[in-house]
């Protein structure tokens, strides 16, 4: 019930915008990167956005009231038009703007699995509670499999879907020559991951994405998260380390009979609440997700 009410409060946050309803009061802030190449804070996950003669490649979009201020802050940034719009997944934070990216001009560009989860009716195993499909003009234009390059503004961009991991359409860009890397909410920096089991997440692909991330990316390389401030490989790499131990001890309890209802009171996550416990998923609803998720597949 607990890991229930948990999922059912992530997806009222990433619909909404709880978290920040008064858009009026949202400020939309740069973050340099690179000479091209910035990540824009505001309510919802983290954009890319690469400027230059070709035009503007925006990476996310966060929720549909906040466009025309992105939108606003980008052309300060260059005032070319924005050519490409990419979804780093399905959630609300991250696609609510769409439609309004569309009529802007951008093409939508997606995995395969986000536009066929956009276009269809969706139900909650729980609950049996439906969603309508989005609109018809939020459904990404351009969609991929595995892997889709970009040559823009003298760049080599490539993105990525390594596995199910935050979900089950999750898209890393990669730029090549900079050296910069957006990873959507395959790594975050607010806490405890929030691996959406609804919209086919992972906590063994989650690790799994984390590890290939590592293997594009060195010391120098700089990491926009899906939340949270710019990282390094270092940062991934502790995070990657960390879901594997809580993934390995809930393997472990579950092998020796413990039901899922009691994972979360073997303290398995102690030792890392402090530093991740400050979001809204804590260690022991993390623990029932892992479980749950991993129950009568070892």
């Amino acid at each position: 019930m607990k890991f229930y009410l948990l999922a059912c409060l992530f997806l009222l946050i990433i619909s909404t915008g709880i978290a920040q309803t008064n858009y009026d009061t949202v400020r939309i802030t740069p973050v340099k990167i690179t000479e091209q190449i910035y990540m824009l804070k505001g309510a919802g996950g983290n954009l890319g956005v690469m400027i230059g003669k070709e035009g503007t490649l925006l990476i996310d979009n966060q929720f549909a009231p906040l466009s025309n201020k992105i939108n606003g802050a980008i052309k300060t940034l260059d005032p070319g038009e924005i050519r490409f719009a990419i979804n780093t997944h399905i959630h609300g934070d991250h696609s609510g703007g769409n439609e309004n990216f569309k009529k802007m001009g951008a093409t939508l560009v997606a995995h395969d699995r986000v536009r066929e989860r956009m276009s269809k009716e969706s139900v909650n195993a729980r609950t049996g509670a439906k969603n309508p499909p989005r609109d018809q003009n939020a459904w990404p234009l351009i969609t991929f499999a595995d892997k889709l390059n970009f040559h823009l503004n003298d760049e080599d961009i490539v993105l990525h879907h390594f596995d199910l991991g935050h979900t089950d359409g999750d898209v890393i860009v990669q730029f090549k020559k900079a050296d910069v890397v957006h990873t959507g909410d395959a790594f975050v920096r607010y806490g405890y991951p929030y691996i959406d089991l609804s919209n086919g997440g992972s906590v063994n692909g989650f690790v799994s994405t984390l590890d290939k991330i590592l293997l594009l990316i060195d010391d120098n390389t700089k990491v926009i998260p899906g939340h949270g401030e710019v990282a390094t490989k270092a940062d991934v790499k502790k995070l990657r380390d960390t879901i594997a131990d809580i993934r390995d001890q809930v393997v472990a309890a579950l092998k020796k009979g413990k039901k899922v209802e009691d994972i979360a009171s073997l303290g398995i996550t102690d030792k890392y609440e402090a530093e991740l416990g400050k979001g809204f998923v804590k260690g022991k609803d993390f623990v029932l997700m892992v479980a749950e998720n991993l129950k009568g597949k070892m």
